[in-house]
């Protein structure tokens, strides 16, 4: 009887990353590069500001640069992840036909530095640069990953209606913790004014919750982003753009849609790169920080 020989399934072979080479290293780098310059570019339009903005509202977790890499890669973008994140979400897979968007990631060393005691240096991380890494908008996954991601808390309204429970109430603290004292007065033309001087906020009496919510928050950018020091070296323009901002997102991010009343036009005051690229960077970091406080005054479930 002969014996039967057993067979042995062939090993797969792991598939390996290929080596770039220095130039096609430095190529995909200036692309890359390249790709941000055109996104800064787009700040120059009304259209591409008002993207920047109601991306924001969505895309919290990312810089300026990412941001703008994001949405030139991905225009309709809204919730971008690691692919990691998304494995463990249970959507494992990519649509056909589409492409991982790239983004600058920074990389750490651990540097030793000496304290009072040269014989016991403490570690610290220090920047070394920046490498392309891979992410993925929902939009791009097979399935629906939205049914596994939390719901908003609140729902947009009109700006003729309600506003979102404890925005107002929110902002006025942050207001009063600048030394700034909050009244519903006349306001000529405007909507509200900021009285730098007398340290003052004045909303108009006549407007409904949603919009002197929206007035409010519009003012408390005028003070955090130091317009009362800038105004000598910055347009008018500019600082109520940046105001307007930074009104919207938080907003947005409140269940507050304002961007269809008062989308900011930019074109006619970002004259170059560095104004609109420093401009959005304000923006961003303030609407943030008054997100991060309205965000921590929430009570724990």
């Amino acid at each position: 009887m002969l014996a039967t020989e057993s067979r042995r399934a062939p090993k797969q072979r792991r598939k390996t990353r290929p080596t770039l080479t220095p130039e096609q290293r430095e190529e995909r780098l200036s692309a890359a590069r390249e790709q941000l310059l055109a996104g800064i570019d787009t700040l120059l339009t009304s259209e591409g500001w008002q993207q920047l903005i109601q991306s924001r509202a969505w895309l919290r977790r990312y810089s300026l640069a990412n941001l703008l890499m994001i949405l030139q890669q991905c225009p309709d973008a809204t919730d971008v992840r690691p692919m990691s994140e998304w494995k463990e979400l249970g959507f494992a897979y990519m649509r056909k036909g589409t492409h991982k968007i790239k983004i600058w990631k920074p990389c750490f060393r651990k540097v030793e530095v000496e304290q009072d005691n040269p014989e016991d240096p403490t570690e610290v991380s220090q920047l070394s640069g920046f490498m392309l890494v891979p992410v993925v908008d929902v939009s791009q996954l097979q399935g629906d990953p939205r049914s596994a991601l939390p719901v908003a808390e609140s729902t947009p309204v009109l700006l003729t209606g309600d506003a979102p429970a404890g925005l107002w109430d929110g902002i006025l603290r942050q207001i009063n913790a600048r030394g700034y004292c909050v009244e519903r007065g006349d306001c000529g033309e405007a909507n509200g004014m900021t009285h730098f001087v007398e340290r003052r906020v004045t909303v108009a009496p006549d407007l409904e919750p949603a919009q002197a919510a929206k007035t409010l928050t519009h003012e408390l950018a005028h003070i955090i982003c130091e317009h009362e020091s800038r105004y000598r070296t910055v347009s008018r323009a500019l600082m109520e753009v940046e105001a307007e901002s930074v009104a919207c997102i938080v907003s947005a991010v409140c269940g507050l849609d304002s961007l269809g009343y008062s989308v900011p036009y930019v074109a006619h005051w970002a004259a170059d790169r560095d104004v609109a690229r420093q401009s959005a960077e304000r923006v961003l970091e303030v609407a943030d920080a008054i997100l991060h406080q309205l965000e921590g005054e929430r009570p724990s479930r």
